[in-house]
């Protein structure tokens, strides 16, 4: 029997940051963290994981308080939409033509993740000639949303799983796993882990694809609906943890120049 004392059982597994990845982060309130391991100490640990399920439920709460629409999934950006779904369009037309080193992606199956009102569903995945998009959204009434108004006699959307991203059991094999907008919700170790199921769960020649907000220098916590915005450096670092190869990367052009710079990121298994 291995035995464990109380400081191991309140402490999570830790990972080994590089020296680059140890710079100091900010809040929205302008308030300093040392570097992430001191963001994660301050914001997840504790006893019994309390701290963790604090973590989880604040972001929750912000959302429940979320207008469900286009302009509510979006930060009262509303317009930023069409110029968002262009570029990922764009994005993806490498794996849906294939290439010389790639064959094209099949389009039977995707995940739309952190969905919503099913936004991205509807004017991207689907568009695009996703046959079946299925949903998971950790907030019920986006997702009752999605279905009553934006999916109401569209047989295409198969499911619509009202889970985190944190607890969400991979049940069916995905052409596509479109992450946008969402990870910044789930702390680091969570991340890695969530990225590995993913894999564990794409079809032979399937994708990972994440979209998000990019710090430019330094880690930013919004305390307002509890996320973070990681570096480019950090997510690349996270993305090797989990044992993800990226494929492709590229930056959305012609957004407000005021907002964070957003990425877009191809990955499949080492």
């Amino acid at each position: 029997m291995t035995i464990i004392n109380e400081e191991q059982q309140q402490q999570p597994n830790k990972l080994k940051y590089p020296k680059n990845l140890l710079s100091s982060g900010l809040d929205g309130e302008g308030n300093t963290y040392i570097n992430i391991e001191d963001l994660w100490k301050k914001e997840l640990e504790g006893k019994d994981n309390k701290m963790e399920d604090k973590w989880y439920k604040s972001a929750d709460e912000y959302w429940k308080g979320v207008e469900a629409t286009v302009d509510g999934m979006l930060g009262g950006l509303a317009q930023v939409s069409p110029i968002d779904v262009v570029a990922s369009k764009v994005f993806i037309q490498d794996f849906i033509k294939g290439t010389d080193s790639r064959p094209p992606i099949n389009l039977n199956l995707a995940l739309d993740c952190g969905a919503g009102i099913g936004r991205v569903t509807k004017e991207f995945l689907l568009p695009i000639g996703f046959k079946n998009v299925d949903l998971v959204e950790q907030n019920k009434l986006f997702l009752d949303k999605a279905k009553s108004d934006n999916f109401k006699d569209d047989n295409r959307v198969e499911n619509y799983y009202a889970v985190g991203l944190q607890d969400f059991k991979f049940e069916k094999k995905y052409d596509c796993i479109w992450i946008q907008w969402v990870i910044g919700h789930l702390h680091d170790l969570d991340f890695i882990e969530f990225l590995k199921k993913c894999m564990d769960s794409l079809t032979p020649n399937g994708i990972i694809c994440i979209k998000d907000n990019c710090a430019k220098k330094r880690f930013i916590m919004d305390k307002e609906d509890n996320s973070v915005s990681r570096t480019e450096d950090h997510l690349k670092y996270l993305f090797d943890q989990a044992g993800c190869k990226l494929l492709k990367s590229m930056v959305q052009p012609n957004f407000p120049k005021e907002l964070f710079p957003v990425l877009m990121f191809a990955l499949e298994r080492k």
